[in-house]
């Protein structure tokens, strides 16, 4: 596997451990998250919440929705990177194919296995789960699994690529198309602030959310070429995540806070994709190893990690409501979450990948010359 696809893979097992706190979080301390300001507007009410309930929130895992906007970043630019190294030619019929097996058999398989043991929500429900598009009506967004909401947003953006690379062909380059897109998200954030909307489905909307998926790939063209976007050092990461953490005490964060972790994400990706290797003791290479395989599992880990996960952990703390009994009972329930999500990445996900490309190849075979005659 090349460099650059190994740490990719570990930047995924970061983004998977990250959404996997969040919903531990949600577990443990219930509702932890505070979206209430202050009479001035310009920061959150720390007159009314537990200092502890607010430090919960600015700590990594309490940020841990961020690692579905790291999710989106990588999709965007694996994508587009490997459409300029297969030759900048887009084949309609082959990236939909790959795109299907590589996500739709294991999702349609969690679907199956949560719709019978907890109910499919109705008919409604199981027809836009099954059709990916649960995420576009507030009665079905977070039903059968709360997580699927951004696997239709991504089935949802695989859709729009070929409109992003019309918009990159039409305004001359993915710079000018990315601006584009950016003008279109501000308009859409205008209008919801505009007419005050609250629902989720407006919120983290398609086209909310499509900038961020074109800064990926934004960035896997920059990649592509050898063109830098990030040339400081580490400390400039960590003071800039600094930032964006204590913007989680004001409205910037609400409105703001996925398109700018995905810069910041971005400029993380270019400075440790070209970051030599570093000479590290064995344990630390077993942990990047440990990181980048949890990354590779990431997709079955974040296919079946809920609706279940508060069982698990009850489970695994035997009823105890103590911190540290629950602590050790969200690491025992990731580590038997990684290994199911072992035997599904070979059973389920391995197995489609093989199955979609051998259907294709075999679909799009010519046919002899001889057999064209007799014909």
């Amino acid at each position: 596997m090349p460099q650059h696809l190994e740490k990719i893979n570990v930047l995924r097992g970061v983004a998977i451990m990250l959404v996997f706190g969040y919903h531990s979080l949600l577990v443990v301390f219930g509702q932890y998250e505070i979206y209430e300001y202050s009479p001035s507007g310009l920061w959150i009410d720390f007159a009314r919440y537990a200092p502890g309930r607010i430090v919960l929130g600015l700590t990594p895992p309490g940020l841990g929705a961020q690692g579905v906007t790291l999710f989106l970043v990588i999709s965007g630019f694996l994508i587009h990177w490997g459409f300029l190294k297969s030759g900048a030619t887009f084949r309609f019929g082959e990236f939909f194919n790959k795109r299907f097996w590589r996500i739709y058999p294991p999702y349609l398989v969690a679907v199956a296995v949560f719709g019978l043991s907890l109910g499919t929500g109705g008919l409604l429900s199981l027809l836009t789960h099954i059709t990916l598009t649960h995420n576009l009506f507030e009665r079905t967004f977070f039903t059968i699994n709360p997580s699927f909401w951004s696997l239709a947003l991504e089935a949802q953006l695989y859709v729009l690529y070929p409109v992003f690379l019309l918009l990159c062909r039409w305004l001359g380059g993915v710079g000018k198309a990315t601006l584009a897109v950016a003008a279109l998200t501000g308009l859409a954030m205008a209008l919801e602030v505009g007419l005050q909307t609250r629902s989720p489905t407006l919120w983290l909307s398609v086209t909310n959310l499509w900038i961020v998926w074109v800064l990926g790939a934004y960035f896997g063209e920059r990649f592509f070429y050898g063109k830098r976007i990030f040339t400081r050092g580490a400390g400039y990461l960590a003071g800039a995540y600094g930032l964006l953490t204590l913007s989680a005490l004001t409205p910037v964060y609400a409105l703001l806070g996925r398109v700018l972790f995905s810069l910041f994400f971005i400029c993380l990706m270019d400075w440790y994709l070209y970051l030599p290797a570093p000479a590290t003791s064995a344990m630390g290479q077993a942990l990047t190893r440990l990181t980048a395989r949890v990354g590779l599992y990431s997709y079955s880990i974040y296919l079946f990690h809920q609706p279940f996960l508060a069982n698990i952990i009850q489970f695994f703390s035997f009823g105890q409501k103590s911190k540290p009994v629950l602590a050790l009972a969200v690491a025992a329930a990731f580590a038997l979450l990684f290994i199911i999500a072992h035997f599904t990445y070979r059973w389920l996900e391995l197995p489609a990948i093989r199955w979609g490309k051998t259907l294709y190849i075999r679909s799009h075979r010519p046919v002899p010359a001889a057999a064209v005659s007799r014909g």
